[in-house]
């Protein structure tokens, strides 16, 4: 029975904002919405409006959005059907924090409603698709058997025209404001102003150059010269185009723009391609813009027709159909764009994986066109105009007032794309810094030529390139699909030259769906030069007509890649065009950086101290963080080529992200001084091949007084690296207070039939379990099966509260869920269930470190997330010492800000509450 009592229980009117409401009547259409709430624990509501009230469930993780995906509901008390519209600050007391509107709409049952299950629809303005709120059995949040609180949000299969967002965006429905924007009290319209400017492209060329736009919009009206021989149309503006909008002319006459002129429209146009080179060109003549992770598409609108052309001419107008109907309703008769088709990050970065996935799975809708030059205009006042030979900065200035008229901007579908003139060093480490793929630089007095020329160079800031697939091998262990794929590339003669093998960056389904491509396309011999050919076990052919494109660290000496990974399948391309030559260009530019920064005596990377990077020191030697490493060159992780060096400057380039939670903690080491696969060996004291100036601390156990080893700076973690460490374990106290741990770690460790998505279930009821004590959980992929939730504590309990308080958390939970969870460590007793470990929180128990790799195939990292990253397309071993640093250059914040101001004491009624006998 709905009921309102409580509800105003709760809260003081005289100082919530929060509406007192009453029952309302019972309507045709039931009405939902969704409330993001950053009160103690960012969390969302759901509210569905029944029986003349909300009925609420408060969403830790926010709602499911893939399929299958389970988020625990926990249900709350009733709310006022005009809590509906509540959006606002609520003052310190109940539920104090900012409320956002983050979805609303009509929701109507589909299937199953009563008091354990509520099968139904949403309709809403973010959310369109079926949900299923089902009710947990066993104990309650409560204590209470039966009904319980706790519920679970699962998404269901979609048919017609359902919608589910890539993530929970941060924008209200109702306002437009951000979190942060409600919280000072913004109105709509400050919100407006914010949300135009917060695209990627115009944020990173702000930052990269706030005075580069005076001096662009100079040179724009110097660059608009006046001639008689130049075309001048008689075509008034105003006139309506195909589409039947009305179009304004724009301020620049056709007549002023040097090199413009009258021409048939080009039925099949050629884009013009930028030259790989290792330094962003200097000077003032250069315009740079940010190089998109995407496809390159050229537009050809004709009479309200447009058909988007790839590099190869393909017109790919189906696989784009949002972004191709947004062109065609431009104010425009003809038009010739040229941009790139990219799928857009939260964080404004575009991502090549993403748009993959967005094409594979046909939801297109919220990919993006990034225009950067126009070279054909009929409408807005030029006459079949083109622009081929007119100058960058002419054809930039036209495309900028036709964007303005045709109202593109910085935010939908279709965007402008901005430039800056001139820096362009700070421009490209600016890109760096924001983990963007590298820069474009074009010269700003040249014509568009379609072909590759020098008049635009890329400067990447990774090294990538494009491969032919010739065959693949089996896979291994618990592997499944393939093994590794098999590429090359084409020499001078036409000749496909083997380039090594790629193994990583697949996920389980890119494994089976490759599986099952490869396998209609067999070939009894192999495409590759015979003498290229390693002798590999298991290996099959196939026809060389698929393009992959590739990350990777270097090229060897004998022609491989090092540490490749795959990053997505290039469709544009043909086989035939991918040339060794341009590959090995490809990598050379960007090894020969490396290379120099090696050899320079300048500090590199936000770790490095004055020597940060590795230098040379005789007989094959280098430093790093001043410390000698000898045999930089051994391999350590065969499969990957990953050096003892690569290793070393890992650890020194990143420890600013390793060291606050590893410094000062005693340590237990895994050496393996070979390289993974071969001897290893665990090791907790100092041995006396150990440099005498790392530090130790002495700690009493049983058998007397032993040293531990510990760590303050990047220079003893380099140290650790020579005496062949790879992986750091740390124990949950610090040197100067080893009897009073400061965490508690929880170890998810799935048995090997058990599903990932169930890994995932058991963290988000363990987070509630710990958030029902008041206590914050952190989340971290461990780089091997499982995952860790980290909590951090005042140092008050000895380490006897502290295990036997993890053990009654781990026992409540299990007791709610036996058929997921077991603390029974016997193989029997895991089979098929998540094994919740709680033994790492005894005295000289240890948990792998954050940012440690592991000493397993592809060198994965254990790695801190957030808990809205957690989903089924992240897997334990997501991060690796090859990908990860992309993704720390990337991160605005790190994804456990707040760790410190957590922290909260075991005291007796919080053991009390866990299930302890105090």
């Amino acid at each position: 029975m709905a009921d309102l009592e409580t509800y105003r229980n709760k809260r003081d009117f005289s100082r919530s904002p929060e509406p007192r409401g009453k029952r309302g009547r019972k309507r045709s259409r039931s009405s939902f919405v969704i409330h993001k709430h950053d009160a103690s624990r960012l969390h969302y509501d759901l509210r569905l409006e029944e029986d003349g009230v909300l009925r609420s469930w408060a969403l830790p993780k926010g709602p499911s959005l893939e399929p299958g995906e389970k988020h625990l509901a926990v249900q709350v008390e009733d709310h006022p059907l005009d809590y509906g519209d509540f959006e606002g600050v609520i003052p310190e007391g109940y539920g104090a924090g900012t409320v956002m509107i983050w979805d609303r709409g009509e929701w109507r049952v589909k299937g199953k409603h009563d008091d354990g299950q509520i099968d139904f629809e949403l309709d809403g303005d973010k959310l369109k698709g079926a949900w299923t709120l089902k009710r947990m059995r066993g104990r309650s949040g409560d204590g209470q058997q039966g009904s319980g609180r706790q519920w679970l949000m699962i998404k269901r299969h979609d048919d017609g025209d359902a919608h589910v967002p890539d993530s929970l965006d941060d924008v209200s429905v109702a306002s437009n404001r951000r979190m942060a924007e409600i919280a000072e009290g913004k109105p709509e319209s400050a919100s407006a102003k914010s949300e135009s400017s917060s695209s990627a492209t115009s944020s990173s060329t702000s930052s990269a150059s706030k005075s580069s736009s005076a001096k662009s919009s100079s040179s724009r009206s110097s660059s608009t010269k006046s001639s008689s021989s130049k075309p001048s149309s008689s075509k008034a503006g105003g006139k309506r185009s195909s589409s039947g909008r009305k179009a304004r002319a724009i301020k620049i006459d056709p007549g002023q723009v040097e090199g413009a002129r009258q021409a048939s429209f080009p039925a099949q146009p050629k884009a013009q391609l930028a030259t790989l080179v290792d330094e962003a060109p200097a000077g003032d003549d250069w315009f740079h813009e940010i190089k998109f992770d995407g496809y390159r598409i050229l537009a050809r609108l004709d009479g309200g027709k447009v058909r988007l052309l790839t590099r190869n001419g393909h017109d790919w107008r189906d696989r784009f159909p949002e972004i191709a109907e947004a062109i065609e309703a431009l104010p425009l008769d003809k038009a010739l764009l040229d941009g790139e088709v990219v799928a857009l990050r939260r964080d404004g970065v575009s991502d090549f994986r993403r748009l993959q996935g967005a094409l594979s799975e046909e939801k297109t809708a919220g990919l993006v066109y990034q225009i950067f030059d126009l070279r054909y205009l009929d409408g807005l006042g030029f006459e079949g105009v083109t622009l081929d030979d007119a100058a960058l900065r002419d054809r930039k200035a036209v495309l900028a007032q036709v964007c303005e008229a045709a109202g593109i901007g910085n935010g939908g579908m279709l965007r402008y794309t901005d430039h800056i003139e001139g820096q362009g060093e700070a421009f490209y480490e600016q890109a760096s810094r924001q983990g963007l793929e590298g820069i474009v630089s074009k010269r700003a007095d040249a014509p568009y030529r379609g072909r590759r020329n020098r008049d635009w160079l890329k400067t990447k800031t990774e090294r990538q390139a494009e491969f032919v697939v010739g065959g693949y091998t089996d896979p291994q262990g618990s592997r499944s699909g393939f093994g590794s794929l098999l590429i090359g590339a084409y020499d001078d003669a036409g000749k496909l030259r083997y380039c090594g093998r790629v193994g990583a960056g697949f996920s389980y389904a890119q494994l089976a769906e490759w599986q099952r491509d490869l396998a209609r396309s067999p070939r009894k011999t192999s495409p590759f030069v015979e003498r290229d050919i390693p002798d590999l076990a298991s290996s099959h052919w196939v026809t060389p007509k698929r393009v992959i494109d590739i990350n990777f660290s270097e090229w060897t000496n004998d022609g491989r890649l090092r540490h490749p990974r795959f990053r997505g399948v290039r469709e544009d391309r043909d086989p035939r065009d991918i040339r060794l030559s341009q590959q090995q260009a490809s990598g050379a530019t960007m090894t020969k950086q490396a290379n120099d920064n090696r050899s320079s005596a300048k500090p590199s990377g936000s770790a490095a101290k004055t020597d940060g990077s590795a230098k040379a020191s005789g007989s094959g030697d280098v430093r790093i963080e001043g410390i000698r490493l000898t045999h930089p060159d051994r391999v350590l992780f065969e499969e990957e080529g990953i050096t003892k060096r690569a290793l070393a400057e890992f650890y020194a380039e990143q420890a600013g992200w390793i060291l606050p939670g590893l410094a000062e903690r005693p340590l237990t080491l895994l050496r393996c001084p070979g390289g993974v696969g071969k001897e290893c060996f665990v090791q907790k004291h100092p041995s006396d091949t150990m440099p005498d100036d790392l530090p130790s601390v002495a700690i009493a156990e049983k058998s007397g007084k032993h040293d531990y080893l510990y760590v303050r700076s990047a220079a003893e973690l380099v140290a650790l690296v020579q005496m062949g460490t790879i992986e750091f374990h740390l124990w949950n106290s610090r040197v100067d207070d080893l009897e009073r741990p400061d965490q508690l770690v929880f170890d998810l460790d799935p048995a090997p039939d058990c599903k990932w998505q169930a890994v995932i279930d058991v963290a988000g009821e363990l987070r509630q379990a710990l958030a029902e004590l008041d206590l914050v959980a952190f989340l971290r992929t461990t780089g091997g099966k499982g995952l860790h939730l980290v909590v951090p504590l005042k140092p008050h309990a000895d380490w006897d509260t502290a295990k036997a308080f993890a053990e009654a958390v781990c026992e409540r939970c299990a007791d709610r869920h036996p058929d997921q969870l077991t603390l029974n460590m016997s193989k029997q007793a895991r089979r098929g269930k998540v094994f919740l470990d709680y033994l790492r929180n005894g005295r000289g128990a240890t948990a792998v470190a954050s940012y440690s790799v592991r000493a397993r195939p592809g060198a994965p990292v254990a790695t801190p997330i957030r808990w809205d990253e957690l989903g089924p397309k992240l897997k334990a071993d997501r991060y690796t010492l090859t990908n990860l640093p992309r993704r720390l250059a990337s991160l605005e914040q790190d994804p456990w800000a707040g760790f410190d101001d957590a922290r909260q004491r075991l005291t007796k009624q919080r053991c009390r509450d866990a299930g302890m006998e105090v």
